[in-house]
C-alpha cells in the first residue's frame, strides 16, 4: 500500500484536484508585482529613448546656432565671371567684395622634344646603350643657357644593350620619375621618340645629356641621338624642340602677374583665378558677399528650432477628450526646456539697436508656438551685414546682455548638452531608475519562483496524504468484504 501512495508523480493524481490550473492561478496573482515591474521599466525605457531624441535635436540646434556666431559665415564671397570659359574664379572669406579685370597674354606650357624623323621605323628599333642624364631648369630665349631648378638635381639612366631600344629607353625615362615622360610615335615616316615635361612653367624645361657607350657623345649615331644641350656643341643637340616651357602671363588690374601654372592663387588675397584661354579683352570678374549663405543659415536655424519644440510639444501635450497625458506630460525637464527655449527667441540683446531681437531680423513666431522667417525682413537685414553680424554674433564677456542673439542660443544649448547639463542629468537619472527596477525584478521573480515550489511542493504532499487515505480506505473496504464474506 505504501508503494502504491509513493508512484505519484504528478500534482493532483492523488486528490484528484486540477492542482495544474489552481497553481497558475495562484501564481498569476503572484506576479502582480513582477508585471507592474517590468511595464514601469517599458514606460522608463522609452521616456530615456524620448530624452535621447530631444537631446540629438537639442544638438543639432546648437550647431545651427554655432554656425551664426562665427566671423566667417558673415564674410563668404561669392565670384562671377563675364566669360568664364577664359577665367574663372573662385574666393573665401579673405577676398575683398569689388571687380577685376583680367587679361591673359599667354597660358603655361611644358617643353616638348622629339627625335629626327627617318632615324628609326619601329619601337623595337635599337638606339644604343650608355646613359641618359635629365635635369629640370630654364632656358634663356633661344636656348643658350640653362640654368637648374632649385631644388632639382641631375637623374641618370642607365642604358643597357637590351634596353637600349626606343621601347626600352622610354619606359626607363618614365620609371625614373624626373619630371619628363616619355612615349613612342608611330607614322609613315617610322617611329620617334618623344619628350614631354610633366608640368608647365618655364622652370620645368630640360635638359638631356648622354654618355654614349660609342665613346661619342656629339654625332647622329647611337644613344646621342637622343641628346638635347644647345649650350654644348651644336651636334651634341640630336632632339629637334617643338615647344619651349613657359609661364602664364596675365594682368590683374592692369598689373603683370605671372606664374607656371595656369591657375593663379594667393596673387590676390583669397581669389583663385582658373585661365583658360588667351583673350583679347580683358575678363571682368566680380567678388560680392554671399548673403544667401546667410540667409541659408537663417533658415537652418528656424527648421532646428522648429523640429525640437515639435517634438517637446508632442511628448509634453495632454489630450482633454481621451483625459490622457503624453508620455512627458508633467515631467518637469521637458516642459522646463520648452519654455527655455521660447523664451531665448523673445529675449533682446544689446549688441545692436538696429536689430535688437530676432523678430527685428525677420525670425518670428507663429500661432502654433512654431517660428519662420519673414523674407522681406530678411532681406532687409542682409543689407546692412555689419549690424546683423554683431547682433547675431557679438561677444561681451563684460555685459551678458550685450552678447549676440546666436551667441546667447549656442551658451544656452551647450550648458544644457554639457555632461552635467539637464539632457544628460535626465538620461543618467532614468538609467539608473532601470537599473535599480531591474534587480527589483530580478528580487520579485526569485521570490516567485520560491513561491511557486513552496506551493508545488504543498499540493504534492496533499496529494500524498489524499492518496494514502484512499488505499487505506480502500483497504479496510477490502477486509471488511472478506470478513462479512467469512461470517455469511
Amino acid at each position: 500500500m505504501a508503494n502504491a501512495a509513493g508512484t505519484i508523480s504528478s500534482a493532483g493524481i492523488g486528490s484528484g484536484l486540477d492542482v495544474s490550473s489552481i497553481v497558475t492561478s495562484l501564481m498569476q496573482v503572484e506576479r502582480l508585482p513582477l508585471t507592474k515591474l517590468q511595464n514601469q521599466a517599458t514606460t522608463m525605457q522609452t521616456r530615456l529613448s524620448a530624452f535621447g531624441q530631444i537631446q540629438s535635436l537639442a544638438s543639432s540646434f546648437r550647431d545651427s546656432a554655432t554656425n551664426l556666431t562665427k566671423a566667417d559665415s558673415f564674410s563668404l564671397t561669392n565670384s562671377a565671371s563675364s566669360d568664364a570659359l577664359s577665367v574663372s574664379a573662385s574666393s573665401t572669406t579673405k577676398a575683398i567684395p569689388g571687380s577685376y579685370l583680367v587679361a591673359v597674354s599667354a597660358l603655361s606650357s611644358t617643353q616638348s622634344n622629339v627625335s629626327a624623323s627617318g632615324q628609326f621605323t619601329a619601337a623595337t628599333d635599337v638606339v644604343g646603350s650608355g646613359t641618359i642624364t635629365l635635369r629640370l631648369g630654364t632656358w634663356s630665349t633661344g636656348q643658350t643657357a640653362f640654368t637648374p631648378k632649385t631644388g632639382s638635381a641631375d637623374v641618370v639612366i642607365p642604358v643597357d644593350a637590351t634596353e637600349g631600344t626606343l621601347a626600352g629607353i622610354r619606359d626607363k625615362i618614365n620609371a625614373a620619375n624626373a619630371g619628363v615622360s616619355a612615349t613612342v610615335v608611330t607614322d609613315a615616316t617610322g617611329a620617334r621618340l618623344a619628350l614631354q615635361s610633366t608640368a608647365t612653367g618655364a622652370e620645368n624645361g630640360f635638359r638631356v645629356s648622354v654618355t654614349d657607350d660609342d665613346t661619342v657623345n656629339n654625332d647622329a649615331a647611337g644613344l646621342s641621338r637622343l641628346a638635347f644641350d644647345p649650350p654644348a656643341p651644336a651636334s651634341a643637340n640630336q632632339l629637334g624642340i617643338t615647344q619651349s616651357a613657359a609661364n602664364t602671363q596675365a594682368t590683374i588690374n592692369g598689373i603683370a602677374v605671372s606664374t607656371a601654372g595656369n591657375t593663379l592663387t594667393d596673387v590676390v588675397d583669397g581669389m583663385t583665378f582658373n585661365l583658360g584661354k588667351v583673350t583679347t579683352t580683358p575678363v571682368t570678374v566680380t567678388v560680392s558677399r554671399n548673403t544667401d549663405a546667410v540667409k541659408s543659415m537663417l533658415s537652418s536655424l528656424v527648421t532646428a528650432y522648429n523640429g525640437l519644440n515639435n517634438l517637446l510639444t508632442n511628448v509634453t501635450a495632454y489630450n482633454p477628450a481621451s483625459k490622457q497625458g503624453a508620455l512627458l506630460q508633467g515631467d518637469a525637464a521637458a516642459t522646463g526646456l520648452q519654455n527655455q527655449l521660447r523664451a531665448m527667441f523673445g529675449g533682446p540683446t544689446g549688441a545692436s539697436n538696429t536689430f535688437s531681437t530676432f523678430s527685428a531680423i525677420g525670425i518670428e513666431f507663429q500661432k502654433d508656438g512654431s517660428l519662420k522667417l519673414n523674407d522681406t525682413k530678411v532681406a532687409a537685414a542682409l543689407k546692412n551685414l555689419p549690424e546683423l553680424t554683431k547682433a547675431l554674433s557679438n561677444v561681451d564677456t563684460a555685459v551678458a546682455t550685450n552678447n549676440g542673439l546666436a551667441k546667447k542660443l549656442t551658451a544656452w544649448a551647450d550648458g544644457l548638452l554639457a555632461v552635467t547639463g539637464t539632457l544628460p542629468g535626465k538620461a543618467k537619472s532614468l538609467q539608473a531608475q532601470l537599473a535599480s527596477n531591474g534587480k527589483d525584478q530580478a528580487t520579485a521573480s526569485d521570490r516567485i519562483d520560491a513561491t511557486e515550489k513552496r506551493i508545488r511542493a504543498q499540493y504534492s504532499a496533499l496529494d500524498k496524504t489524499m492518496s494514502d487515505a484512499n488505499g487505506l480506505s480502500k483497504y479496510v473496504q477490502q477486509q471488511i468484504t472478506t470478513w462479512n464474506k467469512s461470517t455469511a
